[in-house]
């Protein structure tokens, strides 16, 4: 590991934003008698309430004790409301002492403690809630792209993967867009990388910014070593200290790339990283948060690898969990040997999406083994749309709501276009198709010009009002309408042609039968 290579992706980052939180010291506690009494010496200055599980009176020094049912807990720090017996109290921080958490979120709200029979933990809390007095500020860690986001349209629900994937909980339904609440996002990173249309960025590094600085120390490390880098992706936290200590054993081929959250970087990072020649990477979890399960960044990097074994490419990008510096040595040494790319140099952009198909397009050009596409599993980001054309009517419901301007009208012909580069597989088509006419069909088209150029799902031939001959309908519809409403005592006879009529010539015929 060169030293040099690390200075040049040394940068300052700076937040955008920063998210302010004011806490005046108001705690409260939620446990039995016997674990309040226990801790409260340990919590002054802070002004304490408690509410205690006993159903008798108690009494508490320099606390007051509550008494009720807890109806619901939400908030943050500075701003949790506990609903009590129907009576909402505010309070700056929560002590919980319960034997299983009032909150069930796997990463909870600044403020939030609940140590649980964890007695490091509860030493820890305790050593942090007297401290937690006055007004703090976090970076906004997100930003979110409402035009582009896949999650409703018209009420028609589709994309769902960030509010799924949020550990902290802090996402939320917004209509038909969702809404991320800054106070409980602690920028773990995982609904950017489940987010198929990039609505959602890491905003503490931009895409762009980590990108640049991945170009900076890889265009060094060209200029000492001829060896393929290797990747080494890692936290800020438990990963940099132990890099700190012991960073000097490992081989001067890994470039390690400090992040502030692992999250952060996903599939477009990783393939960048491929592209720019890399020979590998490995994204390290050393354990600094203990409730994440970093699910949805492991089937990222499963996603990512066949995407790579599509072209031929062996598994490339690798998942390492722990804190024993000596096991990742070894699962460094022990990674297998895999094709590296011609080196690209394509600027780094704030546009995932992007960033992603610009990578795989390279890779492919130098492919050991291309294949025209890959068929993926559902959630995939890319994926084909197929029309069942004996059920389509070209009533364009799915045009109308695709967030994504994926699928597109003939304007002045009866046809239904798609392109493919901009599918993200939201489904909204699917649902919004009164006639189930769609289907999606996720896979990977690795030439890229194929994917952009518009095609035809489905056409019809126009049909002509009978009366003046104005284009107005598709065969197939006027037949279908027909064909419903031919026993209709509304349309016996001659009155069924007027459903063959354009609107001014049905108003028309309507008068004169009048």
């Amino acid at each position: 590991m060169h030293n040099v290579v690390l200075e040049a992706g040394q940068i300052e980052i700076h937040p955008v934003q920063l998210i302010e939180f004011e806490s005046r010291g108001r705690l409260l506690m939620v446990g039995s008698a016997e674990a309040v009494s226990a801790v409260t010496a340990h919590c002054q200055p802070l002004t304490i309430s408690a509410l205690v599980t006993e159903t008798a009176t108690v009494k508490i020094d320099d606390v007051t004790v509550l008494t009720g049912e807890l109806d619901s807990l939400t908030g943050w720090l500075g701003e949790f409301d506990a609903v009590i017996a129907g009576q909402t109290l505010r309070f700056d921080l929560v002590l919980d002492l319960s034997d299983s958490p009032i909150l069930k979120q796997k990463v909870s709200p600044l403020g939030y403690f609940a140590p649980g029979e964890n007695q490091q933990a509860l030493a820890e809390a305790l050593q942090q809630l007297p401290e937690l007095i006055g007004i703090f500020d976090k970076p906004r860690y997100f930003q979110y792209k409402p035009n582009i986001c896949a999650h409703s349209r018209r009420g028609i629900n589709g994309c769902n993967q960030c509010l799924e994937a949020c550990p902290a909980e802090a996402i939320s339904h917004a209509g038909d867009e969702v809404r991320v609440d800054p106070h409980l996002c602690q920028g773990c990173g995982s609904c950017v990388a489940v987010c198929p249309s990039g609505a959602m960025n890491y905003a503490l590094p931009t895409l762009d910014v980590s990108l640049e600085r991945l170009r900076a120390m890889m265009q060094q490390y060209a200029e000492l070593e001829m060896k393929p880098p290797h990747i080494l992706i890692h936290d800020e936290s438990n990963a940099q200290t132990l890099l700190e200590m012991r960073g000097h054993e490992l081989t001067d081929n890994v470039i390690t790339f400090s992040i502030e959250e692992i999250g952060a970087l996903s599939m477009p990072f990783w393939l960048a990283a491929m592209a720019y020649g890399a020979a590998g990477v490995t994204v390290w979890d050393a354990l600094t948060h203990s409730d994440h399960d970093w699910l949805e960044l492991q089937q990222q990097i499963k996603l990512t690898n066949e995407l790579l074994n599509g072209m031929g490419y062996s598994t490339a990008i690798h998942w390492h969990q722990g804190n024993d510096f000596t096991a990742l040595k070894s699962h460094i040494q022990q990674l297998p040997k895999t094709e590296v790319a011609t080196p690209s140099r394509f600027a780094g952009m704030d546009n995932k999406r992007r960033v992603s198909t610009m990578a795989l397009s390279h890779l492919y050009e130098h492919a050991p083994a291309p294949q025209s596409e890959i068929k993926l599993e559902k959630p995939a980001p890319f994926g084909d749309v197929l029309v069942d054309r004996q059920a389509c009517t070209l009533c364009m419901s799915c045009v109308s709501v695709c967030p994504v301007g994926a699928l597109v009208d003939g304007v002045d012909k009866p046809q239904l276009n798609f392109i493919e580069d901009l599918c993200v597989q939201c489904g909204i088509c699917e649902t919004a198709c009164p006639e189930n006419a769609i289907t999606l069909a996720p896979r990977y088209l690795y030439q890229r010009d194929q994917a952009r150029q518009k095609r035809i799902l489905h056409e019809e031939a126009i049909f002509h009002c009978i009366s003046c001959a104005k284009p107005f309908a598709t065969q197939k519809m006027i037949d279908t309408i027909t064909a419903k409403l031919k026993d209709h005592h509304m349309f016996q006879g001659a009155a069924l042609n007027q459903l063959k009529m354009c609107e001014d010539c049905r108003v028309k015929a309507m008068f004169k039968k009048g």
